[in-house]
């Protein structure tokens, strides 16, 4: 800031206080120089004009009648004035006589016709002319003298004076070039500490823009940059940020790929490993692999597992998939429940599970019919899937004051509250055995899952005193009955 303050305004100084010296000096000087020269061809220029004005006033009057005229030109122009005629005899004398030095010796002498011509001499500077003046009763010479002494003393005077006013001038223009400098230099200043700070990123300050001229419009153009500035920085910001959001849920999600990967590898490696164990002791007759009909069959039974296996995992796919969208529709969720239920009849009684329906009639959403039916079925089926035998399952769709609210609640169940969340996880079971027969894939509460959370449909899962309850609202928005 220094080098700064000190270029722009010691420049700023330094010109302007030259400029001011040098145009105070030439104007004294011209003053001293011009002012002898403008002030005699004033005088000549005056006195010709006052000469003419005499000339047309004595025309008419006869030179002895002419007194009072002729006294007033003289000390109005303050010359001598003498009136003689061709033969050299004084017609005419002021009462203050200004001695006129030197009279032409040949009043006829064409001189008589001239204009006024000076007569200089060492000690003082005369001006004298010889002009004929007409009056009613002829005409006659008028000698007129005027001595410019005085303006000379002047412009003496004043080159005496002219330190003293080369040393004011001097003060002066120091004076008001330091103002001139600063007045100019502050505003510079200020755009440039904003100009630093706009480079540091910092745009809390701005320039003043009060002023109307190029510093003004310059303060309201680096202003209106910082704002463009602070905007765009502001964007790249909240960009940037969404940016490493959007790398870290990336990385997340091929975390997850990864793990997903390894764990259906895993899922689909056990059965096909124990197909194929139980397909070689057959193949060889090998103990008591010979009773081929009893392993075909429990052969049979874990492709089958490994069938609905696959299918859970291309209907995963695509839920996963980028471009997965629902088709809404206009959907009775009365009757879609009500159908769901029906499919649980012969699985319930085989479990002698005592299954209660509350179903609201004519309810009607917007939603995917076939996904939703997958996810309410997927609820039911693991409400009667993990409910003991002789237990109770009971499914309601009541109205709640915010939409419609269905409720799987099966008694004789419960979980360990730290396990709620990872339920909802791909392949995790309660059924610590990983046996699919009592525990199942591991993938259908994540279906459930991605399928009401496409649908924003808020759910939960949680204890009650005797059992488990399964909850998944409808809002008020998605109805359409």
């Amino acid at each position: 800031m220094d080098k700064l303050r000190q270029g722009i305004t010691g420049k700023i100084f330094l010109i302007t206080s030259l400029l001011l010296f040098v145009s105070a000096l030439l104007i004294f000087l011209l003053f001293y120089f011009l002012l002898p020269s403008f002030y005699y061809q004033y005088k000549m220029n005056r006195l010709e004009n006052g000469f003419h004005i005499l000339k047309t006033q004595v025309a008419s009057i006869p030179v002895t009648e002419a007194q009072e005229k002729l006294d007033t030109f003289a000390k109005q122009y303050n010359v001598g004035l003498l009136i003689v005629d061709l033969e050299g005899n004084v017609i005419y004398r002021p009462p203050i006589y200004i001695l006129i030095k030197r009279l032409p010796a040949d009043l006829s002498a064409p001189s008589l016709q001239g204009r006024f011509r000076s007569n200089e001499t060492k000690e003082e500077r005369i001006y004298s002319a010889q002009k004929p003046l007409s009056f009613l009763d002829g005409t006659y010479i008028a000698l007129i003298s005027a001595t410019l002494q005085p303006i000379d003393e002047a412009s003496d005077a004043i080159f005496m004076f002219m330190p003293y006013v080369g040393l004011i001038i001097l003060l002066i223009s120091l004076g008001g070039a330091m103002v001139y400098a600063k007045v100019i230099s502050q505003p510079l200043l200020r755009i440039n500490r904003v100009a630093k700070r706009m480079a540091q990123l910092d745009f809390s300050e701005k320039c003043e823009e009060g002023s109307q001229d190029e510093i003004g419009e310059l303060s309201r153009s680096l202003n209106e940059l910082s704002r463009n500035l602070e905007a765009a920085m502001s964007d790249l910001t909240k960009a940037n940020a969404k940016l490493k959001d959007d790398i870290q849920r990336e990385r997340e999600q091929e975390a997850k790929r990864r793990e997903f990967l390894a764990t259906i590898s895993h899922e689909l490696k056990s059965p096909i490993t124990a197909v194929m164990g139980q397909l070689e002791g057959m193949i060889h007759n090998i103990g008591a692999y010979r009773d081929r009909d009893k392993y075909l069959q429990r052969s049979y039974a874990i492709m089958q597992g490994l069938r609905e296996l696959v299918n859970e995992i291309l209907e995963l796919s695509k839920l996963e998939r980028v471009d997965f969208s629902l088709k809404l529709e206009p959907v009775s969720l009365s009757k879609l429940v009500e159908n769901v239920i029906k499919r649980f009849d012969y699985f319930s009684s085989s479990k002698q599970i005592h299954l209660q329906t509350n179903i609201q009639p004519a309810v009607h959403i917007h939603a995917d019919p076939t996904w939703l039916e997958k996810a309410i079925s997927n609820v039911i089926d693991n409400a009667i899937k993990y409910a003991p035998e002789k237990a109770t399952v009971t499914v309601s769709l009541t109205d709640t004051d915010d939409g419609v609210c269905l409720r799987v609640h099966n008694t004789g169940t419960h979980i360990e509250e730290s396990e709620i969340e990872r339920l909802f996880q791909a392949f995790t079971r309660v059924e610590r055995s990983r046996n699919r027969n009592t525990g199942g894939s591991g993938l259908g509460l994540f279906i459930v899952k991605r399928i009401l959370e496409v649908h924003r449909f808020p759910y939960q899962l949680a204890n009650t005193e005797n059992g488990v309850l399964f909850t998944i609202r409808f809002p008020a928005s998605s109805r359409t009955d």
